[in-house]
């Protein structure tokens, strides 16, 4: 994931990436965990507020339970 700004174009860091996945930062920081490995569980989760918008959105239609 690119970013750009006055200076030119830089890639986001894996926290960057985190924090705008909805996740706690480092939570993919595990041992011997390069950073594409990290970009790579990013990238194959989903975003913790829209699963929980979600969730709460069917909870709500069906009555929850």
């Amino acid at each position: 994931m690119l970013w750009v700004d006055n200076h030119g174009v830089r890639r986001l860091t894996p926290r960057e990436c985190e924090r705008l996945q909805g996740m706690p930062d480092d939570w993919t920081l595990i041992p011997k965990a390069t950073d594409s490995a990290r970009y790579k569980a990013i990238g194959n989760s989903m975003a913790v507020p829209v699963m929980r918008w979600i969730g709460e959105g069917i909870v709500a239609v069906d009555g929850g339970g």
